[in-house]
């Protein structure tokens, strides 16, 4: 069932400041922050088929703060992004505040505070979801970051540490009181993999007690995980993480029901992403090494994918890639092989499974910037 952004249920959108701040629609869909993925070309991929709003990967207040020459690198804006947004987090308070001082002076459109980064590298310095474990800090935090910056603010968290410290109601209250503008809930503990299930119902109570917009995140794959977090919890908007990836067709699928991937549009838009790559890093190098992961989730969905994933896997140019691309695309037309459903994991079971990310993230605990190839600069 299509969904129409302007005509969903606006009872808890219509008061939302920060939508009509940042030009976006009622109930907006949103690009997740995605460590080591939401470089500009993925976001002008997810923007062009209908996400809101995106933002750049989460960066390391202290890393800003020393004037890192690879964290200023992330922080490129392009010529083709009308909004984008920036998260950073840090190890305290002060240092989170200072580096917010640094964003308000670029050009972003918006600033958010990661609060539920669960890799291991991350929060054993106190940073991402290890600021849930006092909501006393999240205060601080907040407050400085307000106080240094007049754009949108907002926190990202989720709804605890681990079963024994659920925080979640403790940390909205902070938030609030520090002045965040709205805050988006991953419905998950630190302590969850993706195998548990988003928890609605806590995210249900986390809206009704927010008096500020909040935003739902997790397991969020097709049109109907959507309607049915909305229908259950109330949330303002959605954040898709795993679902865009290999998939940007996922916002437009959100707001206007499934259309089927055709053959044609997989290739030009793979082939397009391929392009904006070798023109942000060149041919060779980590921007080749980066872009292999999103084509090996492009080729998710296609029957006969093994043999080009492989030879993704092996290839160390971008022009190589586009090569395989094409003969890939020939190859599924010969088949006569013409679509690609754009809701999946198809099945249930699947699709609390798939977790592209973990092996990137807490499997290899890759920390922030940190592609898992070279330690950040």
């Amino acid at each position: 069932m299509p969904i129409s952004v302007d005509k969903m249920d606006q009872t808890t959108s219509a008061e939302n400041v920060f939508t009509r701040r940042l030009g976006l629609p009622f109930a907006p869909v949103i690009l997740a922050p995605l460590a080591g993925v939401s470089d500009h070309p993925f976001r002008r991929a997810c923007a062009r088929h209908g996400a809101d709003l995106t933002y750049v990967e989460m960066i390391s207040a202290t890393a800003l703060l020393f004037e890192s020459r690879r964290t200023f690198d992330m922080l490129k804006r392009h010529e083709s992004e009308s909004i984008l947004g920036v998260q950073i987090t840090g190890k305290t308070a002060d240092e989170v505040g200072r580096a917010v001082g640094i964003l308000d002076k670029m050009p972003f459109d918006t600033i958010d505070i990661n609060m539920g980064c669960p890799v291991n590298k991350v929060v054993k310095t106190g940073c991402g979801s290890g600021i849930l474990k006092d909501p006393k800090r999240v205060y601080e935090t907040t407050k400085l970051a307000r106080e240094s910056t007049g754009k949108p603010l907002s926190v990202k968290i989720r709804l605890g540490w681990d079963r024994d410290n659920v925080t979640w109601p403790e940390v909205l209250d902070a938030a609030e009181m520090g002045g965040a503008d709205w805050i988006t809930i991953h419905g998950r503990l630190r302590s969850d993999d993706y195998g548990a299930a988003v928890n609605l119902d806590a995210v249900a109570e986390l809206k009704r007690k927010a008096k500020i917009p909040v935003i739902g995140n997790g397991n969020i794959f097709s049109p109907g995980d959507v309607m049915y977090m909305r229908e259950r919890t109330g949330v303002d908007g959605v954040m898709v993480s795993r679902g865009a990836l290999g998939n940007p067709w996922v916002f437009n699928t959100i707001k206007n029901g499934e259309t089927p991937v055709t053959i044609d549009e997989w290739e030009q838009l793979a082939l397009e992403h391929l392009a904006w790559q070798q023109e942000e890093y060149g041919d060779e190098g980590s921007g080749a090494v980066c872009m292999r992961k999103h084509l090996l989730w492009y080729a998710k969905g296609w029957p006969a994918a093994k043999r080009l994933r492989e030879a993704i896997s092996h290839t160390g140019k971008l022009s190589d890639c586009a090569n395989l691309v094409r003969e890939f695309a020939a190859e599924q037309r010969k088949a006569g092989v013409s679509v690609r459903s754009t809701v999946w994991p198809m099945d249930l079971e699947n699709r609390f499974q798939w977790d592209p990310k973990y092996d990137m993230d807490r499997a290899l605990d890759r920390g922030v910037g940190d592609d898992g190839l070279n330690p950040p600069v």
